[in-house]
């Protein structure tokens, strides 16, 4: 898949590209997507719902860190605002217009309705792709048009599809050695 011009990312992508703890193969692919958007001037839309998520379980380092990350040239604060609201509209009207405003989404209201914000968001700000691990905003995501997919469905690049093997040894003098670590590449 070409990379979008415009991608919007949901609290789990900042929770994984912010927190540490997450495996190699989750950051080698966030950060491969990071530095093609910005290498290529493309955007990287974070909507205010997911920050108000993702500060939820953030402390002061989760404050800063989206300040660090708003005042990158290619990250873009998308706001709930007039534009939004009115795609949120189009795909509420939608719904109810097809006799179920749910759009048989089984989920509370009130997330179903943060979903369906993320996804106003998206349309307003022209996204060609969402990132989220949540199966509402994707439901809602096709609904409108716009591709959705999780982090594990990133490219994963070459660089991280190499692992180093570890080889104990098993003489006395080898175990006082420290272990060796051999990168082999795929294939």
């Amino acid at each position: 898949m070409p990379l979008p011009k415009r991608v919007l990312v949901d609290a789990n992508f900042l929770i994984a590209w912010q927190g540490k703890g997450v495996d190699r193969d989750t950051d080698a692919r966030i950060s491969h997507l990071v530095d093609r958007l910005d290498k290529v001037k493309a955007r990287l839309v974070i909507p205010t719902p997911a920050i108000a998520e993702y500060l939820v379980g953030a402390d002061l380092a989760g404050v800063q860190a989206i300040n660090a990350l708003s005042a990158k040239a290619f990250v873009v604060i998308g706001s709930f605002d007039y534009k939004a609201a009115f795609e949120l509209s189009v795909i509420d009207r939608g719904a109810k217009n097809a006799g179920d405003k749910r759009d048989g989404v089984n989920v509370a209201w009130q997330k179903l309705k943060i979903d369906r914000q993320i996804v106003a968001i998206a349309r307003a700000h022209g996204c060609d792709l969402i990132i989220s691990e949540d199966q509402g905003v994707h439901a809602n995501a096709l609904r409108v048009g716009i591709v959705a997919c999780t982090i594990a469905d990133l490219e994963l690049p070459d660089s991280a599809r190499q692992r180093p093997i570890e080889f104990a040894e098993t003489s006395t003098a080898a175990a006082r050695q420290p272990k060796r670590k051999i990168t082999i590449a795929p294939g």
